[in-house]
């Protein structure tokens, strides 16, 4: 459990630091102030440092993400040189948008480093003759299934058996009984016994498992740049279209066909992945970071994206938009935000429960 809170929040800084240094560096480039680089949402727990830029550097209460304070961010002290309102309308938006930017370029990183260290293929039967590496893996596991209550995850890997066919054939001739099967998670091989049901569900099976055949597939380190790019944009563009269905269903007034998970629920997967080695982490912070960004892109007050819409209706007007109601519109929404985390949090603690 300590290893897994650790391994958790190392993701967390990972994601919250590349955020935010997108913010910061860009800021800095273009000669804008940064009066505070925080861990955490407000209020303030612990002064790290601050540095000969004048940068504070804190640890906040609510570890839910981070923030750059930047002088002049709701378009006041325009009079100032090192005042981001005084920048013009390009600049400023470089700047809002360079924190989304940087999670999908630490996207890239982490699965251009998968791609080099081996990515899993899943290959089908006919094929396995060719790659003869091809190994029997769980792919998915039927929620309150036998398999789930024994413990049995996806990615968990099947020994000592030619076919998938020999697989199934045990299972079912042992139906009614509980079986004893060798499994390889990892490094590890571990021993699980189930439940092999009589008359299961339809489309369950005995288990409650889905067999397929996967082998681990390396790309050398001068093309492994080029998968990386090919796995970012597919990872971006199903991570769109599962919005895009969430907020369908929203207005539908449906059930969503995803689960939204806060910081627990983050946890809980966080923990699976351990499970499954280093470059399945590798590829949950790919994940987690480009949720991130599009989440930060969408147009709500206290995001990044609400406050690029605060520019484009600036651009629009011809004119200012005042400090005053810019603050007080993105701190609504930041509340907003934050209780709509807390909620969710809630709601992963009473599913663990």
């Amino acid at each position: 459990m300590l290893l897994t809170f650790l391994i958790f929040l190392t993701i967390l800084i990972i994601l919250v630091l590349s955020h935010e240094a997108g913010h910061f560096f860009t800021a800095r480039f273009f000669g804008v102030k940064v009066e505070e680089f925080g861990f955490g949402i407000p209020p303030r727990i612990l002064s790290l440092w601050r540095d000969k830029h004048d940068t504070l550097y804190s640890l906040n209460l609510l570890p839910f993400g981070g923030f750059v304070k930047i002088f002049g961010e709701e378009g006041d002290e325009v009079s100032q040189p090192e005042s981001f309102g005084s920048k013009p309308v390009p600049k400023r938006a470089v700047i809002l948008a360079s924190g989304v930017l940087a999670n999908i370029i630490l996207a890239f990183l982490a699965l251009t480093l998968v791609s080099s260290l081996g990515v899993p293929q899943v290959v089908s039967e006919e094929e396995s003759n060719i790659y003869p590496d091809a190994k029997i893996t769980i792919m998915d596991v039927v929620p309150n299934s036998p398999a789930s209550r024994a413990g049995i995850m996806p990615g968990d890997q099947i020994p000592g058996f030619q076919t998938i066919k020999d697989v199934q054939n045990l299972i079912k001739q042992n139906q009614g009984k509980t079986i004893s099967i060798t499994m390889i998670r990892g490094k590890n091989s571990i021993e699980i016994s189930a439940l092999s049901r009589q008359n299961p569900p339809e489309g369950e099976g005995p288990l409650g498992i889905a067999l397929g055949l996967t082998r681990v597939k390396k790309t050398s380190w001068y093309l492994a740049p080029i998968d990386g790019a090919r796995f970012t944009w597919e990872i971006l563009k199903g991570t769109v279209l599962g919005f895009w269905n969430l907020v369908q269903s929203l207005f539908e007034r449906e059930t969503p066909p995803i689960e939204v998970a806060g910081p627990v629920g983050i946890f809980n997967i966080t923990s699976s992945a351990i499970n499954l080695g280093f470059g399945a982490l590798l590829i949950l912070i790919a994940v987690l970071s480009i949720n991130l960004s599009l989440i930060n892109i969408l147009p709500f007050p206290g995001l990044d994206g609400g406050r690029l819409f605060f520019l484009l209706i600036e651009s629009l007007l011809g004119r200012r938009i005042s400090p005053k109601a810019s603050a007080l519109v993105h701190s609504l929404g930041l509340a907003i935000l934050i209780i709509l985390m807390l909620v969710v949090t809630y709601h992963d603690i009473a599913k663990v429960f």
